[in-house]
Formats: C-alpha cells, structure tokens, sequence
C-alpha cells in the first residue's frame, strides 16, 4: 500500500494505482512496523539493492551478538533500548554503524548480568540499526529493526560482552495456493487481528489501514506478537518454529484467547462506566434538587445529610452487626424510603427510625481483662467502707473470670443521702472496665420514659433504655437507675411497671422498645438502683433486684473520707493548690463534724469545706495572690496554713449543733427514744404528763401517724392491765389523765419502734421514778409484753454514740445486726438486748442512791432547757 492519501484519489488515478500495484509490491514496497506501540512506515530498499545486499550477505553470516532480557524481537518489529558495554567496543565499530547488522538474543535468565553463551537461547533475530543515542550519562542507547530470523551455528567470540557467533538464517516461505489450509488461518489471523484492533486501547487505529493491506501471513503474525498477553519464553517459542503454518496456527490460538480476555474487559469497563454514570447522574440531580429546596427555602440554607440517602443506607445496614430479623426489618424500611420523596414528613420519620437502628450498638461488648487486684484497688481508692458492696462486685468478676456468659447482676442500693450511691456506681463500672450510664427516675412518671413512645406518634422517641445504650456504645455498659423509689404514676402509666421486664433477668434478654420495635438484648447488662427508702418500691419490682443496704458513716469514716476525698477535691476545685498547703488535725475535723453536720453522708460536711477554702482563698486573693498574665499561681511560693476550731468559728460562723452530748439527768416521764431518718439515726425524747382528778383519758400529739398511734396504745393497753407488775397503781391510771407527746410537732413521725420508749415514759410517769438520761432504747412491743424486732439498728446506735448515750436497749432479734457496728462504736456503749417488758423495767428502773428532792428538780429545770436545744429538725422514723 501507499498510505493514507489513496483513499482520495480520482477514479483515474485509481486504475493507474491498481495497474501500477504489483510493481510497488515487489520493486517500493513501503511496510509497517511497530515502534514504541505505533505503527509507523519505513521505506524498504528496491530489489535490485536487497538482492545485492542478500549476496554480501550470503558472505558474511558473522554476528555481534546482543543479549537482551525480558524482550524477544521479532523481524519488521523496531525496539528501542538502552545498550550496554558492548556498544563501545572498537571491534564492533563497523557493526554499529548506521545500516549495521547484529544479532539480538535473549538470556534464558533475566536475572544474569553479562552472560556466557550458553546462558542465551539459540535462535534470534538479526537486527539492522536505525539510530544511536548517546545520553549525557555517556551511556547509550538504540532503535533497531529486526529482519530475519536465525539460528547459531557456532559461537567464534565467546569473551563477556564481546559475544560474535557464525550463524544460519531460517527463511519464511509463503504457502502454496494448493495449502488451502495455510492460506485459509492466514485469512482467519488477519480478521482476528481486525477485531482485535477494534477492542484493544493499545493499538491505534490506524492500524486497521496498513492490516488491510498485507498480504504476507508470516509478516503479519510477526507484527502482532508484541501485543499478546504473553511472557517473553512463549515469544521466544513462537520465534523458535521454523515451520509457518505451525506457527501460524500457534498465534491464532493465542490471539483468540486475547481477544475473549479483551471482549470480557470491555464489558467490565462498559458496565463500570454505566454505573459510574448512574451515580455521575444521580449525583447531578440530587445537587440540582437541593439547589432548588435552597431556592424555596425548604432546606434554609442547611446542607443535608448525605447519609439520608437510601442506598447509603441500604449499605450501612449490610455491613452492621444487627441480627438477621432486625436487619430485615431495617431494610423494609429502607425500600419504603426509596418510594417517598425527600422532603416529606414520612421520609422523615423512616430516615429518624433507620438511624436509631443503626446507632444501637449491636453485638458490640467491651473487651476488658478481669482483675480482681485492680478492682478492688480502684473500689478501695474511690470509697471508704463499704465491705458488703465491694464483697458482691469481687464475687461477681470472680464469676465472669471463670464463665463469661454470665449474665449482668441487678442490684439495689438503699441507704441515706450522701452516703455515695452514685459514686459508687461510677466506680464499679471503672472496676469493670464498662462503659456507664446513668438514667434518672426521679419524678418520672409516664412509662413512654423506660420503654419509647409508638412511631405512630409525632415527635416520637426510644426510652431512656435504648438512648442509654445508644450514648454508651456498647450492649453490656453499667446502667444506674437513681432515685427509683421516687417513681411516680398517673393516668398516663406506671414506669414502675414498665421496669418489671428491664430488671427481671430472665426476660430483659428480649426487652422491646416500643419506638424500635425490635428486640434488645439487656442480659449482659449491669443494672445498679439506688433509693433512700425501700416502702415506696413495690414489691414485684423489689423482688427482681438484690437489695444492699448503704448505711451512715461513722464519726471515724466521716473523718477518714474527709481527709482522703472531700478536703483535696475542695481545695483542688478552688485553685487553692499550688497556693497554699492546708492542714487539718485530727481533732479539727472531728470538731467540724460534730458542731457544724447532722447527717449520715457526708454532702454537708463537703459544704462546710468549701466554706472554710473559699474563705481563706478571698483572704490570699485579697493579699495579692491572683493569676495574671505575668505571672501564674504555678509560680507562687507554696506556704503551708494548719486550721484551728477559732478559724472554723471565724469563716463559718457559731456552731450550727451544740456541744454538749446529753442532759446530766432526765425529768419523770420522760424517755429516749432511737429514731431512723432518710438522713441517719437520731435521738428523740419521749415526753408524758399526768393530771389528777381526771378520768382516765388519753391523748397523743406530735403529729404522729397510725402505725406510731398504735404503737403507744398498746404499751398504754399493757400497763393498764398489768398495772402490778409494773409497779404501778392502777387506781391512779383510771383517776389521772394521761398525755404524750412527741417534740417537732411540725416534723410527721410513724413506725412500731417507739413501743418502748412510750411504754418507759408512762410507767416514770405513773410511778414517780426518773429514767436515766444515758439511756436509750428501741423496739416494738406486744400485748403480751414481748419485744419485737426493728429495723434501722446501726442508724439508731451511732445516733446513740454519737449523742453520748452509754446503754441501749434493743429487741433480742436484732443481736444479729451489731455485726454491721464498727467495733469503736460497741466499745464506748453498752449495747443490751431484751425480749420481755419485764427485762426492760429491770434494767431502766434498778435502784439507785437517793438524792436531795430540791437538787433533783433544779437539775430537770435545767434538763428540760438541754432537750429543747437538742432538737433538730429532721422528719423521723420509728422502723
């Protein structure tokens, strides 16, 4: 062929082209080679020159050899390629020069550097240079051309990159036309090539022109070799057979496999840039549509979530842990989404419900390593005492160290304020190394709060439960319900109800909130409650949760947790600690609790603390002791200030609690009692008064309620039909009126325990006879005269202990709770159980020396004025 400008020649021209067309062939023929991947045209020599050249040729069959690696050239292909030591050699000058010939064969071993013959394969092709290339590294580098093939005879040079060989030349015979099988793979080689053009991106189009145009089969399967997929030995094999129509056969076998390797890629490209348009499109669209909502105001200028998109979804969801059922029910969901438009309320809803899927944590627990030394060391570093609770969360890491399918305890802590029921939560999920979450109850009082409000509602939301698990990431966190016993109800439900499935440990494994609407899985759970009473719990939800009692702190706790806890937490939250060093003695703090607290915690006494520290701070500050740009508290010379009782009267002010402990002697009539209050024990007089005529009468005030009633007409009951054995006259029980009464009239009391303390008062009433002011005591009695059992035991000793008090009476039942009473405690008080009425009188009224009847009234004067100064004002319990 010619070249591209034959396709516009005039019909005259045309027929001249084809007369002229068999001598162009043989005489000018111009053939397309491939360089660097392009099919360019060199002019070849006439034949007179070719057949001149054949015959020095024919002279000379000596050859510098060339090793090459990776690359095998067949004839017509032209290679450019980077030449090694041999190219500057004197004794290859000639060969080099432009037109020159050489020999290019390829190493059996890629990996060998400058070769011995016998690591070279035997057959190559003899290649005529083009043009050399000097870099400026002084390396060099060719464009060759091949132009037969040929086989080594024998090696003459065989010295490292010096190689020359004596070889013979393989020549490549058309077939005959009486081959009808030849020329008819030649014909099915050149439309494979077409086609091949047509898929392949390598090859440029124009190669379709010059294929159309060969008509030698052996030129054309030399030029395709270097586009096949194929390693360099398989090439270096084609070039190896001598007989045409084997290796005819041997490209077309391979050419159709790269054909179906090409077809098979351009399908995967078409439909990767099918879906890449999609996604290109939707794209689009959804950037116009916003553009449009921003136009009209529906988004207000907000950017939407990207993820609100369905099919963000849909992916999201496959690649979560949620279980099969849930994972179906999410992806309904998801195809309803795809049916609404964007901007309307039930998309909305489906995209909120779809996302709290997709936040719960599903199958996700915290991996943490059980240590029971580093649990209890954390448990004892965050709170003092406490034995029981941190006995029962050792016990329970101790089980889930051996089994760990155990499932999540529910416990119930119930103790006065302050005494670190919260806190104590915080620590054991730190012990466990869970995630915590603590859920208010306090005055909650609709059951949508625990388990979700219906999806049928606007405004809608899952429970405190599923937003718990939500915020903690993980299905088995720690889980504080607090304040439970202040759970309210009304018409709109009872919560409390609704935790009866949360906190019962055989159902919470498929706890539904009513908003999901899935199953949750609550067994790995650590459910901790805390409450101050348990009488407004109700009994089926009581019954689920394991009930540990918190009980008041010791003056020596008290004092303990102040020095350890509340004194740095204060002074750090102040600033105060790079300024000053406070100290306080033991005897301080002691002072401070006694005069300045009543409770059972310890919130107040952190109050005073932080009364004292901001005092001395506005002093130092007022000294000129402040942070500046210039200089920071960090820099301060740090002084050391020890705090006295005059400075705790000079910052807080007079003591808030008098000092003195108890009255020297108590007036007749008059009892101690042992009260339990939310906030600890107490000590509350007991006061009777008689008149006489009268006619039997009796009457209580106080502000008391039925149970306490009750209580004090039973003793009143007793005496009056065992009068003898009380020593008391019982014609002066019907001819004198009696009357009793509980201080703190506005403060309302009730429970059996003050049995009897009334049943003392009315007995020193009726006969004259004073009851020790040392004395307390406790418990319910019978008409039978027994002392029963009560509760709130250790409350009411260290109330007793603490006001001064040297004997207790208590019920012979509750012997078994002076266990829980800190051995300093039974120590310094006499602590005497009873069970009869007979044991109590025995014991309060044992004789005595007599005393002068002037000095005795003068001193229950002044008793009377040391009980009214004793009050505090604190609602109490007679458990």
């Amino acid at each position: 062929m010619e070249d591209k400008k034959s396709d516009r020649l005039s019909p005259n021209d045309k027929n001249k082209k084809q007369a002229k067309e068999p001598i162009i062939k043989q005489e000018t023929e111009k053939l397309p080679v491939v360089i660097n991947k392009k099919i360019k045209v060199i002019p070849g020599k006439s034949k007179e020159v070719l057949d001149k050249s054949d015959e020095n040729d024919s002279s000379e069959n000596i050859l510098k050899i060339v090793p090459v690696k990776n690359i095998v050239l067949f004839p017509h292909n032209v290679l450019p390629f980077t030449a090694g030591k041999e190219w500057t050699s004197e004794s290859v000058d000639r060969a080099i020069r432009i037109g020159g010939k050489i020999g290019i064969l390829a190493q059996i071993n890629p990996d060998t550097h400058s070769p011995d013959p016998s690591e070279l394969y035997t057959v190559g092709t003899e290649a005529k240079i083009l043009k050399i290339i000097k870099f400026p590294d002084n390396t060099y580098g060719a464009v060759i051309q091949g132009v037969r093939r040929f086989k080594i005879r024998n090696f003459i040079s065989t010295e490292k990159d010096r190689i020359s060989a004596e070889v013979e030349y393989i020549s490549d015979f058309q077939p005959a036309e009486e081959n009808i099988e030849a020329i008819a793979i030649g014909r099915a080689l050149k439309q494979l090539v077409q086609k091949a053009i047509s898929l392949s991106p390598n090859i440029p189009n124009e190669a379709s022109l010059f294929i159309d145009n060969v008509q030698d089969s052996a030129y054309l399967a030399d030029l395709i070799v270097p586009y096949l997929s194929v390693d360099f030995r398989s090439k270096q094999a084609l070039l190896e057979i001598e007989d045409l129509e084997e290796r005819l056969k041997q490209v077309h076998t391979l050419l159709m496999r790269e054909i179906e390797v090409l077809e098979i890629s351009q399908k995967i490209n078409s439909d990767v840039r099918s879906e890449m348009g999609k996604q290109q499109r939707k794209y689009y669209v959804r950037e116009q549509l916003k553009l449009l909502q921003k136009e009209l105001g529906e988004l207000d200028g907000r950017n939407s979530n990207a993820s609100s998109d369905p099919i963000d979804l849909h992916e999201k969801i496959l690649n979560s842990k949620m279980s099969p059922e849930v994972r179906e029910i999410a992806l309904r969901e998801v195809e309803r989404m795809g049916l609404m438009q964007p901007g309307s309320p039930e998309f909305m809803v489906s995209h909120t419900y779809i996302t709290w899927l997709l936040d719960i944590p599903w199958e996700i627990h915290s991996q943490h390593e059980i240590n029971l030394k580093e649990a209890k060391s954390i448990l004892d570093h965050d709170h003092h005492g406490l034995a029981k609770v941190k006995k029962r969360i050792l016990e329970f890491l101790a089980v889930c160290a051996l089994k760990d399918s155990l499932k999540g305890p529910i416990l119930l802590f119930v103790g006065p304020p302050g005494v670190g029921k919260t806190s104590l939560g915080k620590s054991i999920a730190k012990a466990l190394g869970r995630k915590f979450a603590r859920i208010a109850l306090g005055g909650v009082r609709d059951e949508a709060e625990i388990r979700g409000h219906r999806r049928t509602y606007i405004g809608s939301m899952p429970g405190k439960i599923a937003d718990a698990l939500k915020k903690a990431g993980t299905m088995d966190p720690v889980i504080l319900f607090d304040e439970i016993d202040k759970l309210a109800n009304d018409g709109r439900g009872d919560p409390s109800s609704a935790l009866l499935e949360v906190l019962d440990p055989e159902q919470n494994s498929t706890f539904t909130d009513h908003y999901l609407n899935v199953p949750l899985d609550l067994s790995k759970v650590f459910f901790i409650a805390t409450a101050n009473s348990l009488h407004s719990i109700p009994a089926p939800l009581r019954d689920r949760m394991e009930i540990v009692e918190l009980n008041s702190y010791t003056l020596e706790e008290k004092s303990h947790i102040a020095f350890e806890h509340l004194l740095p937490q204060v002074i750090d939250s102040h600033g105060m600690t790079n300024v000053v060093d406070i100290k306080f003695n033991q005897e301080t703090m002691k002072n401070l609790i006694h005069l300045y607290t009543r409770e059972a915690g310890v919130r107040q006494l952190k109050r005073e603390l932080a009364g004292i520290i901001r005092s001395i701070a506005r002093e130092y500050v007022e000294a000129g002791y402040a942070h500046t740009k210039e200089k920071s508290l960090s820099e301060i010379k740090r002084t050391e200030r020890h705090i006295t009782l005059a400075e705790i009267k000079k910052f807080l002010g007079p003591e808030i609690f008098s000092d003195k402990k108890r009255p020297q002697e108590l007036p007749i009539g008059v009892a101690t009692g042992l009260a339990w209050t939310p906030n600890g024990g107490d000590v509350l007089y007991i006061e009777t008064a008689s008149s006489a005529p009268g006619s039997g009468k009796f009457g209580l005030t106080g502000q008391l309620g039925d149970v306490m009633k009750e209580s004090v007409q039973t003793a009143f009951a007793y005496i009056r039909s065992n009068a003898k054995l009380c020593g008391v006259d019982s014609r002066s029980v019907i001819k004198k009126d009696l009357h009793i009464h509980f201080p703190e009239g506005a403060v309302k009391k009730d429970g059996p325990s003050a049995g009897v303390a009334a049943f003392l008062g009315m007995v020193s009433q009726f006969t004259g006879k004073p009851i020790a002011s040392d004395l307390a005591m406790t418990g319910e009695i019978s008409l039978r005269g027994d002392v029963l059992a009560v509760g709130g035991i250790k409350e009411k000793l260290l109330a007793a202990h603490r006001y001064g008090i040297k004997k207790v009476l208590i019920p012979q039942e509750n012997e078994r709770d002076l266990e829980e009473i800190p051995n300093e405690v039974l120590k310094e008080m006499k602590v005497m159980p009873v069970s009869t009425l007979n044991e109590v009188l025995s014991i309060a009224f044992a004789k005595k020396k007599k005393t002068n009847t002037k000095s005795t009234l003068k001193k229950q004067e002044n008793s009377r004025k040391v009980i009214k100064a004793s009050r505090t004002k604190s609602s109490r319990t007679y458990k």
